[in-house]
Formats: structure tokens, C-alpha cells, sequence
């Protein structure tokens, strides 16, 4: 547990990240073949999303080299990490079905998929991700594992409205 719940962690939020890059961009092309921008979106939105996960990584290795007990504290961290992953994988879960069943469903009913999972799931995203971040330090005095939830949710929030403002602001 102490390193697969990190790992699935920062595996949801590099993947958050990539979408982010592609919600970022999505409205901002007339053109007809927008697979490479799209793409390139993703990309970016995932390169951001690592930035900020990185520098997440950061407080945690400089807080844990100058902890008196670092393993102590480390397992507070992956016992906060376990309750916000039992907020994020059902939803992640929902999101994963609703992806499939738009690929894969015809035309019609891929809209109705939109209609009625990806518009709200991408509505319910923010309120999901501090409902984990609250849900995860509930009950915690660990200070660190505060600042961590909350930057964690704070750099995945961020990625959409910085690659957004960077890159596409203007239409092309």
C-alpha cells in the first residue's frame, strides 16, 4: 500500500491532467481535423498536470527529510491518500465507462452519453475533487497531510485554467 496508493494517485492526476489539456482547448477550433491539436492539447495539459504533481512530490520529500519520525509520517500520508482515492475511483470509474460507452455506442446514443454522464461528470469535477480532498484529511491533525490534500486539489484545479490562459485563448 505505502507505494501503489502514490502511484494510482499520481497515475488519476497525470490523466486528469491530459483531459484538462484537451477541455482547455476543445471549442477553440473551427478547423475540421483537430486530432493533432487535440492531441497536442493533452500533452500539455499532461505536462502541466506533472509540474504540478512534481512540486506536490517536492513538500512531501522536503517534509519528510526534516521530520523527526518520517515513517510515521509517511503512513499518515498514504492513510489520507487511501480515503481520498475511496472518493476519486468511483468517480474516475463512472468517467471510465462513460468514455467507453461514447466510443463505442453509435452516434445518437454517444450524445445521449454526454448528455447525461461526460457534461455532468465535467460539472461535478471540481466539487468531487475537494469533496476528496476534505473527505481524505477528515479526522487527520497531521498538518503536512493538509497541506498536501490541499495542494494536491489545488494543482488539479489549476491545470485546465493555466494551459487555457497559456495557449488558448484565443480562438483559432
Amino acid at each position: 500500500m505505502a507505494v501503489v496508493v502514490p502511484f494510482v494517485l499520481g497515475l488519476l492526476a497525470l490523466v486528469d491532467g491530459g483531459f484538462a489539456g484537451f477541455r482547455a482547448a476543445t471549442g477553440r477550433n473551427a478547423r475540421i481535423d483537430k486530432r493533432s491539436y487535440y492531441l497536442l492539447a493533452a500533452r500539455r495539459g499532461l505536462t502541466g498536470g506533472t509540474i504540478l504533481l512534481g512540486l506536490v512530490a517536492l513538500l512531501v520529500a522536503v517534509t519528510l527529510a526534516g521530520s523527526a519520525d518520517p515513517g510515521a509520517r509517511y503512513d499518515e500520508l498514504v492513510h489520507t491518500g487511501v480515503r481520498m482515492l475511496q472518493v476519486v475511483v468511483p468517480f474516475a470509474a463512472l468517467v471510465v465507462v462513460s468514455l467507453l460507452a461514447y466510443w463505442v455506442l453509435p452516434m445518437r446514443e454517444s450524445t445521449f452519453v454526454i448528455l447525461i454522464g461526460l457534461g455532468p461528470f465535467t460539472l461535478m469535477r471540481p466539487a468531487i475533487v475537494l469533496g476528496a480532498a476534505v473527505w481524505s484529511v477528515a479526522g487527520s491533525a497531521d498538518r503536512l497531510a493538509w497541506a498536501v490534500a490541499i495542494a494536491a486539489a489545488a494543482g488539479v484545479l489549476a491545470v485546465e485554467p493555466l494551459v487555457h490562459r497559456r495557449w488558448y485563448r484565443a480562438p483559432v
